[in-house]
């Protein structure tokens, strides 16, 4: 892949809102950008968009409605299951569980939620959405959908058709993700620091 470190740094320079490349040195300094090649680089992207949305989003909901995003997206399971598992958090989302209980506390407290147990098994507690939690998730809804229509303007209602479709392609091919991460760690890094060892 052909590096286009100075040129990245150059256009994010004249964009604004555009992720910056690291400064580097000057001509004279010796130093050769060798870094990835930010403007390719997917998962990169993924993450400048993710975490910008998510910190605006979160911005406004504690602001304006009293909760943080990881409340709004538990909100959003229990508007479309009627009762939710921190498990179930956990897979969907992907939150850790120790989030995810201290998030179903934080609901609890503030009456948007209500806990029952599995008849199966004691220890599994499901919540599930008081009026008051049917209430919020409403309010919130309405500024999530203005958000995503926001961010879709710049795109024509096709080309966000597809982007869906293969955002959905993507979550379901993250398995084969963390496969190749495990093969290539084994072949390339657990094997040559047991060689460094020896």
């Amino acid at each position: 892949m052909k590096n286009t470190a100075p040129s990245v740094a150059a256009r994010a320079a004249k964009k604004p809102g555009k992720p910056k490349a690291p400064r580097t040195a000057g001509p004279d300094s010796g130093f050769v950008p060798s870094g990835l090649d930010l403007e390719n680089y997917v998962p990169a992207y993924l993450t400048f968009v993710t975490t910008k949305l998510a910190s605006g989003a979160a911005s406004t909901y504690r602001k304006h409605f009293g909760v943080g995003i990881e409340i709004w997206r538990v909100l959003v399971m229990l508007a479309l299951e009627e009762k939710v598992s921190v498990n179930m958090v956990c897979k969907l989302i992907g939150m850790d569980k120790g989030s995810v209980s201290r998030c179903f506390k934080s609901m609890y407290e503030k009456g948007l939620i209500t806990f029952s147990s599995d008849p199966r098994d004691g220890r599994v507690r499901y919540a599930t959405l008081t009026p008051a939690g049917r209430e919020k998730h409403d309010q919130i809804q309405g500024v999530a959908l203005e958000r995503q229509r926001a961010l879709l303007s710049c795109i024509t209602p096709g080309e966000a058709e597809i982007l869906i479709k293969l955002l959905h392609r993507l979550h379901g091919n993250l398995p084969e993700v963390e496969k190749a991460t495990r093969a290539y760690v084994h072949k390339h890094v657990e094997d040559t620091g047991a060689q460094q060892v020896k």
